[in-house]
């Protein structure tokens, strides 16, 4: 059974609302689980929702037209994501897939405009969700301009070391070349190589982060790591 009204409180869009107002919050939202696999929503998906992850992970991912998968984000706990008009978020030409048994928490448009009209203070703290998926969108850019892969992949790992605040990184090599729009096997070796210079070491879906500023140095050079 999910604690609801526990899992919303512990959410920074909801953290200082009154019993009263959090009974009101836990009326209009419905809590569901997914299974590693599943899709959330797809391209082809037209409802105005927005998703909260409580537990696990989510892979943001759009197609290319020869089919090739682009993660544009990985969710992880706390984060909002989904479809409506007046955060920026569309789900037209989208995937939202659990990568790990996940627990979520769904809100309707309606239900969250009345929200924001009766608690505008909940309405910033969107306006700052906002404003970070801005900056990381921003940061991706930057790493595609990186002239090699040494490079994207040290960029890549010190951007979700920052989101996620650990040195130790949830991530597989899959969901990196996906985000870098490249091969998993291209991932691994130069993961490979990253681990032989002492700058990072490989678990099964983490990354843990043993010299960032090694990384930065490479990053800063856009080129290969030093010998």
């Amino acid at each position: 059974m999910f604690d609801k009204l526990g899992m919303l409180r512990a959410s920074d869009l909801f953290h200082d609302l009154t019993d009263e107002q959090m009974t009101e919050v836990e009326k209009m939202t419905v809590m569901t689980s997914c299974k590693r696999g599943s899709l959330i929503y797809g391209q082809d998906d037209r409802s105005e929702s927005l998703f909260l992850l409580k537990k696990g992970r989510v892979a943001l991912y759009r197609l290319s037209p020869e089919g090739k998968k682009l993660t544009t984000a990985l969710i992880t706990p706390g984060t909002l994501f989904g479809d409506m008009e007046f955060t920026g978020s569309t789900l037209a030409g989208s995937f939202a897939e659990a990568s790990e048994d996940s627990i979520l928490c769904v809100m309707t448009r309606h239900d969250l405009e009345q929200l924001i009209s009766r608690y505008p203070a909940i309405g910033i703290r969107l306006l700052n969700v906002l404003s970070r998926r801005v900056r990381d969108l921003e940061a991706r850019l930057e790493e595609g301009l990186l002239r090699d892969m040494h490079a994207r992949v040290a960029a890549a790992i010190l951007r979700l070391r920052e989101e996620q605040g650990s040195d130790e990184v949830r991530v597989t090599h899959q969901e990196l070349a996906d985000s870098l729009g490249t091969y998993r096997e291209t991932v691994t070796a130069t993961l490979g190589d990253l681990q032989n210079r002492g700058l990072v070491a490989l678990e099964r879906t983490r990354i843990l982060v043993s010299d960032p500023s090694a990384l930065e140095r490479i990053v800063a050079r856009g080129a290969s790591a030093p010998d």
